[in-house]
C-alpha cells in the first residue's frame, strides 16, 4: 500500500521581476514541466501565480525555487 498520497492543492504567489506577459508565459512553461505541477496561470498584469500541485511531490519552497531560477521572486500570497 502507497502511504504517499496524492494531495493537490491551489495556491497563489506574488511574483516580482515579470516585465512583459512572455515573463510569465516563461514562469508558467518552466512550472508546468515541473513534475507536480497540474496547472500553472501566471496573471501579468496582477503579478499573481496561481498554481495546482500534488504537495506530496513538491513543496512551496521548492516551487519558489524554481520561480528564482528562471529570474524572478516569488513569495505566498495569504489573505
Amino acid at each position: 500500500m502507497n502511504n504517499n498520497k496524492s494531495k493537490v492543492v491551489k495556491k497563489t504567489f506574488i511574483i516580482k521581476g515579470m516585465h512583459c506577459v512572455s515573463c510569465a508565459f516563461d514562469i508558467d512553461g518552466t512550472l508546468e514541466e515541473t513534475i507536480g505541477v497540474t496547472k500553472a496561470q501566471t496573471n501579468y498584469a496582477k503579478a499573481l501565480l496561481e498554481i495546482e500541485f500534488d504537495e506530496a511531490i513538491l513543496s512551496e519552497e521548492r516551487i519558489i525555487s524554481i520561480i528564482q531560477g528562471v529570474g524572478y521572486t516569488a513569495t505566498l500570497h495569504t489573505s
